[in-house]
């Protein structure tokens, strides 16, 4: 079986597969299980495919398991793309407005960065505090 969704029959309740680079359809299919886990109907297996158009780790290539093309393609579907024009289309928002909020959110990482920056290093002393151990 290759959709996790699916497997929910097994362990006794609903399994649903969602696209998870459509952010309504995450949305709706989250709502919908929640709806139904708090009128008493118990868990729902959510799987939301979706796709790592980066390497697993900084430094690591792509070359040997998967193509250029086939990356690119994927990255066509991101998910913050694809809400933006529904948002627009729908006439939810209008481009500057979401350009005003995209620059808006960039001051603020902008500021936090340079915060960040200015900051001095914390104690070393303080490097194990609110680290559990269960020994």
């Amino acid at each position: 079986n290759p959709d996790v969704g699916g497997r929910g029959r097994i362990y006794g309740m609903p399994g649903v597969t969602v696209d998870g680079n459509d952010v309504l359809a995450v949305h709706e299919a989250a709502r919908q299980a929640v709806l139904r886990a708090r009128s008493g109907g118990g868990p729902t297996l959510l799987e939301c495919k979706t796709y790592r158009t980066r390497a697993h780790a900084e430094g690591m290539r792509d070359a040997g398991y998967r193509t250029t093309a086939e990356v690119e393609g994927w990255k066509a579907r991101d998910p913050i793309g694809i809400l933006r024009k529904r948002i627009v289309e729908a006439g939810i928002a209008g481009e500057a407005a979401l350009e005003s909020m995209d620059a808006e959110v960039k001051a603020t990482i902008e500021k936090a960065f340079e915060f960040a920056k200015s900051s001095p290093w914390p104690d070393p002393a303080t490097a194990t505090r609110h680290v559990f151990s269960g020994e």
